[in-house]
């Protein structure tokens, strides 16, 4: 390292390059640009260069590409040290050993291998180092000429602004990709490379751009400012001919601008040949402030490249979105004013699919010495553009002429342009005018026609809220406001060449899309897991034709007055509206093959065949939040001068079935958009529910002791918390009054806060009772031998049959309170079937019906293996994954999590691999997760036994350093109680170990911890074991003598492993545990470490106690299908 520190920071010719250093101990980088994920690093962090402390400003990760024996190769470093001083960029050899990387020096050039012999980069020798990627001038001006070569758009990509366009049909859809084709022609440029060395800011591209017609604010040409570091645009308009004072007062302007806001000093400036010819005052100020101009040869403007291009891109994307919205010329500023907003927050090619927004801010701010993450923008306010805009007028917002009761409330307009996050710039044809506005409603379906005749009636006598009730299209909570906040695009230099409003018709023809999806709760029940896990998204838009194709029939067949319309089929023979009016007048339920598809949406209620039910419960059920009291109404006006917030209200529809899935009842239920609260988090919210590990223990504890166990389900549970706090809704759909408002007295269904204050309703009301609860459990509560456990309204009450007259006072007291429907045995919780020997006192715990419909999400069906996952170590992927790629994953991933965690622990460890992959899956990890589904298909009839055995077991285990990309080692560990597995983990350590010892002593500690918890667990559910010291299954004999020998003492260096002996010795002398030996083949942890190959896997499942259900629905099924066929009599 003396060639390295011989020379300063800005004359090293190695300074953009990432050498590899033998001596290093950590990763070094000096350029943040290059780090992800960035974290700031803790106060008084530096590294030693010499006898000289370089400071480290923060961590992350960074991705070299590199040289590879026939192509290129990327190589992705973690915990890299930004170091902004220092003179080049490290990558530590020490670390590269640890994930399995070695250094061959038996040929010319060196390389670094894989541990399976494959080149991961081959090294170049420069000034007396080794480097590994080399970003020098000449390269990165070959990489960007590279990229300006004309690529084909990416047209996958556009499929959000098909949304935020809207759904325009066939012949518009022709129209606007006629449009769009004339919109994009251009002329072929080559431009000639201009390096940039500096800093965000610091050097920018001014270019002019001249329009054909005066706008209605009278500018007449555009100037545009690019950072030549990040593409960031700014924009500036001339109403004169652009005089060079006017371009002096605006450049100064920005420079200060850029001063004052970014502490950042422009530099250079690069710009056509017009500056230095024509304008040569401009030259002579720039002279003045020391800033170099860099003007283009004479009549070659392509030589300008930063602002040249980024206007090309941008009067494309406003050309575009123009004659898409259908907007008139004359708006011209302020569409192209939109274009430059959109572009700036659109990830694009060059930027590595980041936004010249988040590049700009997160350099900038790096710049002035902030070390923070990603700055990306907001863009949970974008909307279609040009759609249809309800904006209140100026006298309602002021409360003016409130007695003038003919004058209107909101204008018809058309979004236009984003003054900010929540102020938007709205068009209003018939006053010719575009006004700033907050206060406005969306109808993203809807453009503007060419026609201002259409908007003189202005919705006189409507509040801003009632027309929001009538072009609100969004019916889902959430799914526009939520959906926002996490969409994400991506972008190319060339924008899309066809209107995005186009897609519409080719949207069915395999093209690939992004999707924007919903980031889950912190926390979400394991129902939602089943919820999320439905439908593959390749179907998604077949689902929607076949549900349309459906649908209209239905509506022609009712509105017609018939009942001959077909609203569905039952193996392969239509079922119409007059068919099941029969069955449900004769008392006969039909099953769920014969029911049509539930209405989405209050508006898709009054063409739906079973129209009459669904407002039926319509009723009873706002008959029953009348019996609470769960609302009163007041007056609008008041509740919006004090400027409380107004939440929307939606109706969701189910259908309840028996188990057998025939239909009892049509049933409707009003939601609060809580989505749409302000200042609510997760603290405020936090509702605890009940574990599926305590769920399982309390099962196998009523298997040993033969308890009864009975299932109530609380109606309306929420509703019975008092809220404590001032919330407002509008009224529901069908049921509005002018100018009233719900004020919201009970906890409704939708709002975050609901859940934690049933909680606190359904304790306090057990304790006033005489329950007590459980420390460990909140969900769970014991009085005299009596253990009630609920999760939200579903409540299980479990008692010997001794204490079965306790256990009806402590039900008739619970039901004196609240309407409580059950009473029979458990057989079905959270989606787990509950099945039950009596005779043998066991129970078996099924996910059978869940494991057959998320197979559903396997790409391929044609997988059929007898292990979930072969033995060989995925890696990582090399390229980036589309985003309905990684959609699709995760929603693999997230369904099988729930099996995982819940009856399955047989792929809880094939799981536990792939979800290390979510952020960025390979066909390798899909097809690895659609292994996974179909086992679980090929073996949906096993289920966990609980039962048949005594005590406590408990087993641990772990794989030293078998993950070679960071060499820590996969642990696992089993809780067995009375012969029943009720605790699992298959996980990867924390932290690198350096041998199986250490790698063991960890495993050990964790579940050590856990085996104490769940003592202390039974203990307070008044359940004694006959040893009251936990035994801890161990297989590796080193572990185990350190751990019971008074005289053995682990040689590490690791502090933290060395702490975890020291407390798991402190715990084997307290005898709270101890640790005995059991040979591998009998250790049940095993396959929580590593998969297992085919001849040990039955051995596995049974040790797991994971047997074949028993096969009592036959009889059931033969008789459903007897009812099917002497109902088709009647039909």
């Amino acid at each position: 390292m003396k060639a390295a520190f011989s020379a300063s920071q800005q004359g090293y010719p190695l300074k953009d390059a990432f050498i590899l250093d033998s001596g290093s101990t950590t990763h070094i980088c000096n350029d943040l640009s290059r780090i992800e994920d960035v974290r700031p690093s803790t106060p008084g962090d530096y590294i030693w260069a010499g006898s000289s402390k370089v400071w480290i400003r923060g961590y992350g990760a960074v991705t070299l590409t590199t040289e590879g024996s026939q192509d290129k190769q990327a190589l992705h470093i973690v915990n890299v040290a930004w170091c902004p001083d220092f003179l080049c960029s490290l990558v530590s050899f020490r670390l590269l050993r640890r994930q399995g990387i070695w250094w061959d020096n038996r040929e010319d050039p060196t390389s670094l291998r894989r541990w399976d012999g494959t080149i991961i980069a081959i090294l170049s020798e420069r000034h007396g180092q080794w480097i590994i990627e080399d970003t020098t001038p000449f390269d990165s001006a070959f990489h960007v000429r590279m990229n300006r070569t004309k690529r084909s758009p990416q047209r996958a990509t556009a499929m959000l602004w098909h949304k935020r366009l809207g759904h325009p049909g066939p012949s518009a859809i022709e129209h606007l990709i006629q449009q769009s084709e004339g919109s994009k022609s251009k002329r072929q440029i080559r431009r000639a490379l201009r390096l940039n060395d500096e800093g965000p800011g610091e050097r920018i591209a001014i270019d002019f751009h001249e329009y054909e017609a005066d706008s209605f604010t009278k500018e007449k040409s555009q100037m545009l400012i690019t950072c030549r570091n990040s593409r960031y645009v700014w924009d500036f308009y001339f109403k004169d001919n652009r005089p060079a004072r006017s371009i002096i007062r605006l450049l100064a302007l920005f420079i200060q601008f850029m001063k004052k806001q970014f502490n950042i000093t422009v530099k250079v400036i690069e710009t056509d040949n017009e500056i230095v010819t024509v304008k040569q005052e401009v030259e002579k100020w720039c002279t003045s402030l020391s800033i170099r101009l860099e003007p283009s040869a004479p009549d070659t403007q392509a030589q300008n490249g930063g602002a040249e291009r980024s206007g090309g891109v941008i009067k494309e994307k406003a050309r575009a979105i123009r004659l898409d919205a259908n907007l008139p010329w004359e708006l011209w500023p302020e569409i192209t004013r939109a274009a430059v907003y959109l572009y700036n927050r659109t990830p694009n090619y060059p930027n590595k699919w980041k936004s010249p927004y988040e590049i700009f801010f997160t350099r900038a701010a790096a710049t002035n010495g902030i070390v923070t993450g990603p700055r990306r923008p907001n863009q949970a306010h974008l909307r279609a553009y040009g759609c249809k805009a309800f904006a209140m007028t100026d006298d309602t917002h002021r409360g003016k002429s409130r007695l003038q009761r003919l004058d209107p409330k909101a204008w018809i307009g058309y979004l236009v342009g984003y003054q900010s996050t929540n102020i938007y710039r709205i068009w209003i044809p018939s006053m010719a005018k575009v006004i700033s506005t907050r206060d406005v409603v969306f109808n993203e379906e809807t453009i503007f026609n060419g026609k201002t005749e259409d908007l003189m009636d202005n919705l006189m006598h409507n509040t801003l809220e009632e027309i929001a009730t009538w072009v609100r299209t969004v019916e889902l909570p959430g799914t526009q406001s939520q959906q926002a906040e996490t969409e994400t695009f991506y972008e190319d230099d060339t924008t899309q060449e066809e209107s995005p409003r186009t897609q519409k018709t080719r949207y069915h023809q395999g093209r690939k899309v992004v999707e924007a999806y919903l980031t889950p709760p912190p926390t979400p029940p394991p129902v939602a897991l089943l919820v999320q896990g439905e439908v593959n998204n390749e179907d998604m838009t077949n689902m929607s034709n076949q549900s349309t194709s459906m649908t209209n029939p239905w509506a022609a067949a009712f509105m017609a007055g018939t009942e001959s319309g077909h609203i569905g089929q039952h193996e392969g023979k239509p079922i119409d509206k007059a068919q099941v009016k029969r069955l449900l007048s004769k008392g006969i339920k039909p099953h769920r093959n014969q029911l049509p598809p539930l209405p989405t949406a209050y508006s898709k209620l009054e063409d739906h065949p079973l129209y009459e039910m669904f407002k039926e419960a319509e009723k009873t059920h706002l008959q029953s939040h009348q019996q609470m009291k769960s609302w009163t109404e007041v007056q609008a006006s008041p509740v919006k001068r004090a400027g409380h917030q107004i939440l929307d209200c939606m109706w969701v529809y189910t259908y309840k079935l028996d188990k057998h899935h025939r239909l009892i009842k049509c049933k409707a239920r009003l939601v609060v958009r809580g989505d749409q609260q302000r200042n609510i988090t997760s603290q405020d919210t936090y509702a605890a529910t009940l574990a599926g590990r305590s769920f399982r223990m309390l099962m196998a504890i009523a298997a040993k002791y033969d308890l009864e166990l009975k299932q109530y389900d609380v109606t309306n549970a929420f509703v019975h918390a008092a809220i404590d706090r001032e919330i407002y809704m509008r009224m529901p759909k069908g049921y509005q009054k002018p100018g009233t408002l719900l004020k919201v007295r009970k906890a409704l269904y939708g709002l975050r806060i609901s859940p934690l204050l049933w909680q606190k309703e359904f304790t306090a009301t057990l304790a006033s009772i005489g329950f007590q609860q459980i420390p460990q459990e909140p969900c769970c509560m014991i009085k005299d031998g009596v253990i009630i456990f609920f999760y939200v309204d579903d409540i299980i009450v479990a008692y010997h049959s001794k204490q079965e007259s306790e256990a009806m006072k402590a039900i008739n007291r619970i039901q004196e309170k609240y309407a409580c429907t059950g009473g029979d045995n458990l057989q079905w919780f959270l989606g787990v079937e509950v099945m039950r020997n009596r005779k043998q006192k066991t129970i078996q715990l099924s996910q059978a019906a869940y494991a057959d419909k998320i197979s559903q999400l396997a790409s391929r069906q044609d997988i059929r293996h007898d292990t979930p996952m072969s033995g060989m170590e995925l890696r990582p992927r090399s390229d980036l994954a589309e985003p309905s790629e990684i959609n699709r994953y995760q929603r693999k991933i997230g369904s099988l999590l729930f099996a995982a965690v819940t009856t399955r622990p047989d792929i809880a460890f094939a799981t536990s691999r792939l979800a290390r992959f979510l952020v960025n899956p390979s066909t390798e990890h899909q097809d690895a997760a659609d292994r996974v589904l179909l086992y679980l298909k090929k073996t949906e009839s096993l289920a966990l036994e609980l039962g048949r055995g005594d005590g406590l077991e408990v087993a641990s285990d772990a794989s030293f350093a078998d993950n070679t990309l960071d060499r820590k080692s996969s642990q696992g560990y089993a809780i067995k109680l009375f012969g029943g597995l009720i605790a699992w983990r298959a996980s990867k350590q924390d932290t690198v170990t350096t041998s199986t010892t250490e790698a063991e002593l960890l495993a050990l500690s964790q579940v050590a911890k856990e085996a104490i918890f769940t003592s202390r667990l039974l203990k307070e559910l008044q359940v004694n074991l006959s040893n009251p010291i936990i035994t801890i299954k161990c297989d590796n004999t080193q572990t185990i003598r350190l751990v019971n020998e008074d005289v053995a003492k682990l040689q590490t260096k690791l502090r933290h492993v060395d702490i975890h002996n020291h407390w798991l010795r402190q715990e084997v002398t307290r005898k709270t545990i101890k640790v005995e030996y059991v040979p591998s083949d009998n250790m049940i942890a095993d396959g929580f470490t590593k998969s297992l190959p085919a001849n040990k896997w039955a051995s596995f499942l049974d040790q797991l106690g994971l047997v074949k259900r028993k096969e009592s629905p036959l009889k059931e099924a033969e008789l459903e299908k007897l009812q099917e066929h002497l109902e088709g009599l009647y039909m």
